[in-house]
């Protein structure tokens, strides 16, 4: 084949690729949407049935110590059997747990639904291994980022309808997520085309078969990738898994606490801020930074702003630190994730991503245990103030894991 043949073939490939993650932007989005609406409820929901800040610590926790069990798992099942039947039965898994937690009456119920949810997780890993494994090398973070724009059109339409439909009752928003979970099911049947295991290649970026012991050592950059990815996503548990409450805590909206409905309007805020950082901002920052510049400077605005929550109950005040905190969230993971996918082969992206899940799962069973002890004893500016040291570690560990060429 000669040259212009390859190219040809390039850009048809490409062009194939980028038809085929519409239905995949559609499908992330809708279950993003019914993530979304859980998020702002579940710990107003919980502690209703007698959870504490420590209880509401362990919930997360246990679901998590489940990812942290399945995501290998999930990973490499995507890549022998296909990422499109993996992704059905993870989405089933999450549809039951939707249902079980909208029939919760107790406690133990709500733990049930959460476990069975991350035992068959994986939604999200499985989505960015078909986007990677559906796109060439040179448009593979484009193709990552329209899987991270689809979370973010989630996670903004999810929190305003869980705003809205709490009104009807507590467990309206949820039964709005079982039936989103539902629809992305039939979604993913009818719309994502069948995908092409790991046995048959897209793309040359390939490697043999070693064992996996030999596949995980010789990825030495990715490690170092996977290290910063640790520090984000402990610092990033512990903020999500106690914000509801601290809002509750610390702040009024109309001379009421904040409750689900508020929490609700912030997420929205925040899917906001993540859409309009991923269409406009990522891409253009790449063209004046590099990543490392970009990872820290990330760092660098979540410490900021996390320790600026340390200074008063003003909303407007909030409403900075939490744009700091968003935006930082946003480029520190889309820049690391990209990164991460570049560094390892096409045939292992369902392994890498499965694996940086486990870790994502290893850092929320311990940091909601510690962000809920440290809300369940109002230590609200010592909980502020751990993540903004947490944050600045970031940086500095950005500056040196990020200081060399990649190694692959």
């Amino acid at each position: 084949m000669g040259p212009g043949s390859a190219t040809e073939a390039s850009e048809t490939i490409t062009g194939e690729s980028t038809l085929t993650l519409v239905p995949t932007f559609v499908v992330v989005a809708v279950d993003a949407t019914g993530m979304g609406i859980i998020l702002p409820l579940l710990p107003f929901y919980s502690q209703r049935l007698g959870a504490t800040p420590f209880l509401l610590g362990a919930l997360i926790s246990a679901y998590a110590a489940c990812q942290l069990v399945a995501g290998p798992v999930v990973g490499m099942l995507s890549d022998r059997y296909g990422r499109r039947k993996v992704l059905v039965v993870s989405q089933i898994g999450t549809f039951i747990g939707f249902i079980l937690l909208a029939l919760a009456g107790n406690l133990t119920l709500v733990f049930l639904a959460r476990i069975i949810d991350g035992l068959t997780s994986g939604n999200i890993s499985v989505a960015h291994a078909y986007a990677a494994e559906h796109s060439a090398p040179a448009t593979r973070k484009q193709a990552l980022g329209m899987t991270s724009g689809a979370i973010g059109t989630g996670l903004l339409l999810g929190p305003a309808l869980s705003s809205f439909l709490v009104h009807y009752g507590e467990t309206a928003p949820v039964w709005a997520a079982a039936a989103l979970s539902l629809i992305s099911i039939v979604a993913t049947i009818a719309l994502l085309p069948r995908d092409h295991p790991a046995s048959e290649p897209l793309y040359q970026h390939r490697v043999p078969e070693p064992t996996l012991t030999r596949s995980l050592l010789g990825m030495r950059y990715a490690w170092r990738l996977l290290g910063l990815l640790i520090v984000f996503f402990f610092v990033n548990s512990m903020f999500l898994s106690q914000i509801g409450l601290f809002l509750s805590a610390r702040y009024s909206w109309d001379g009421h606490p904040f409750g689900a409905r508020e929490l609700g309007w912030m997420f929205a805020y925040a899917g906001f801020i993540k859409m309009v950082v991923q269409g406009l901002l990522i891409s253009r920052a790449n063209l004046i930074a590099s990543d490392r510049v970009i990872v820290m400077a990330a760092f660098a605005f979540m410490s900021l702003g996390f320790a600026g929550l340390t200074a008063g109950n003003d909303i407007s005040l909030l409403a900075v630190e939490l744009t700091l905190i968003i935006v930082g969230t946003m480029f520190a993971r889309s820049t690391l994730t990209a990164e991460l996918s570049r560094a390892t082969a096409i045939n292992r992206q369902g392994m890498i991503m499965g694996l940086n899940q486990s870790l994502m799962s290893g850092a929320n069973i311990s940091a909601p245990l510690l962000s809920g002890a440290l809300i369940g004893h109002r230590l609200f500016a010592t909980w502020a103030l751990v993540m903004a040291a947490i944050a600045a570690i970031g940086v500095a560990l950005a500056g040196q894991l990020l200081d060399t060429p990649r190694t692959r």
